[in-house]
């Protein structure tokens, strides 16, 4: 009998490890060179990436609390695509070697979602830069890579705008990936709401359309509601067709302070069912939000809790737009002075423009607040900041809100709130260290289950990635997740598609082990 040696046996297997992984890259690269689009000057090789500075970053998003210590760092390859095609091809290559496809964009994310936290590909989209439009349909033809900020730059020689407003910039693929929707919401809608159609490259390495440009649809299932908000875990979002709006040709905006928050939200709800039409964005910051904002962007904002607003029109000023704005705006001060605002600090401006720098340092919130601590200790150091995202019903908003500073208060961290208030939406921001990481999700545990206590959601547009799984049962029922593990089973078998992503592979009751 032979006898071999563990330390050979474990030499082998490794040496026949590496060949595979060595076969496998090569399959990606072949992949890249098959696309007959594929430009003379730029071999698809250079497009697979192993090491270097772009690949390392790829093994993080912008969150720091997903509740997983370290990263992509099981990460085999990060592959640029260039068109719906070579997406195909890759993830044909992934299933022939069963590994794992998790899709990227602009990396903006909280949660984790883009985090091969599992090895395999990182499939960056953000090459995908096409861009056309249809005036009659009002609709817009993108690639999943072109940029929030890109696309309207694109449409404002046309005279129209994409409407949701994240403050982040992401790409379009990955607002529709999340449901990432913003500033706007209010007016416009969701991300979610204003994706017409998309292009979508199965797990089998298949690209379907979700459903045709038009106005209404009612042959078979609603294969875009499906795709939208999956993060991933059921395809490749390759191309999407969304909604456009007229770029508003009248802005007015103010700044309102408050005693409380809850005075501020209590306002926001009586506005919210006053119907003012021109009502576009209506933001939110606690006292703490505007000391980080005055801090950091050195603005010279009253310290108090704070509304953002601003009104639009799709008429010139002098054609009836500043009437009917400043109508909207008179109502809302009416309805603010009812919960005690701080009238004498109001301040409105008749050019919204005026008020873009404040807008600006709200955008910058959640960076404002890595800062924030550093610039007073004198340190400049940043630090980890944890992003809530619950939203809750309007009539639920005040209390909830009003709760939630408490918690913050009685568990003795900072409480930065920045918050799409209008859609009952709010984000507290919580700076923290390694020391305290125990504390702070202690903490967000009890935020999330109050917003789920008054038939809340414990993510309004951040998405669950891994750092919101552990809260989704709850929400939801375990019924209704396993609803949601068998369609991921039917489609993806394989389990190639961003695993362990939004819902685990395996029931908690199961003993199988699950990703």
């Amino acid at each position: 009998m032979r006898v071999t040696s563990s330390s050979s046996s474990s030499s082998s297997r490794k040496e026949e490890c590496e060949e595979n992984n060595e076969f496998f890259l090569e399959r990606l690269r072949e992949a890249l060179a098959d696309d007959d689009d594929d430009d003379e000057n730029d071999a698809g090789s250079s497009r697979v990436h192993t090491t270097g500075e772009f690949f390392e970053s790829c093994k993080r998003d912008m969150g720091n609390a997903h509740g997983r210590k370290g990263g992509g760092e099981l990460m085999e390859a990060v592959v640029r695509v260039k068109t719906t095609r070579e997406v195909e091809n890759i993830v044909r290559a992934c299933a022939e070697f069963k590994k794992p496809v998790v899709t990227r964009g602009a990396g903006t994310g909280l949660e984790g979602g883009c985090v091969a936290y599992f090895g395999g590909v990182v499939l960056d989209v953000s090459l995908l830069k096409t861009m056309s439009m249809d005036e009659m349909q009002r609709t817009a033809t993108v690639g999943a890579g072109v940029l929030k900020n890109e696309l309207n730059t694109f449409l404002e020689p046309y005279g129209f705008i994409f409407g949701p407003d994240p403050s982040s910039n992401p790409s379009v693929g990955g607002m529709a990936s999340t449901g990432g929707s913003g500033l706007s919401t209010l007016k416009y809608g969701t991300s979610k709401e204003n994706i017409v159609s998309m292009k979508v490259v199965t797990p089998k390495g298949e690209c379907i359309e979700t459903r045709r440009n038009v106005r209404k649809s009612s042959t078979g299932y609603e294969l875009n509601a499906l795709f939208l908000g999956a993060e991933g875990t059921l395809g490749v979002i390759t191309e999407l067709t969304v909604k456009l709006f007229p770029i508003p040709k009248t802005r007015v905006g103010a700044v309102v302070q408050f005693e409380t928050v809850r005075d501020a939200a209590e306002t926001v709800v009586l506005a919210r069912n006053a119907n003012l039409e021109t009502l576009l964005r209506c933001e939110m910051l606690n006292s703490e939000g505007v000391q980080v904002s005055n801090v950091v962007f050195k603005t010279k904002m009253i310290e108090a809790p704070t509304l953002f607003l601003e009104f639009v029109d799709s008429k010139l000023p002098d054609e009836g737009g500043y009437e009917r704005a400043k109508a909207d705006y008179d109502r809302f001060i009416e309805l603010a002075t009812s919960k005690n605002c701080r009238k004498s600090t109001i301040q409105f401006a008749k050019n919204a423009d005026e008020l873009d720098s404040i807008w600006e340092a709200r955008r910058g919130c959640y960076l404002g607040a890595m800062r924030y601590r550093g610039i007073q200790l004198g340190t400049h150091k940043k630090e980890k900041v944890y992003v809530g995202d619950v939203c809750v019903p309007i009539s639920k908003l005040a209390d909830s809100i009003a709760n939630a500073e408490r918690l913050f208060k009685r568990a003795r961290f900072p409480c930065v709130m920045c918050c799409h208030i209008a859609d009952g939406n709010y984000h507290c921001l919580i700076p923290f260290n390694d020391d305290n990481e125990k504390e702070l999700h202690k903490l967000e545990e009890e935020l999330v289950n109050a917003a789920l206590d008054v038939g809340g959601v414990a993510s309004g547009e951040h998405g669950v990635g891994v750092g919101k799984m552990k809260h989704i049962v709850r929400e939801h029922g375990e019924a209704h997740i396993d609803i949601q593990r068998s369609i991921k089973k039917a489609l993806d078998p394989l389990n190639i598609m961003n695993p362990g992503k939004v819902i685990s592979w395996t029931s908690p009751s199961s003993s199988s082990s699950s990703l």
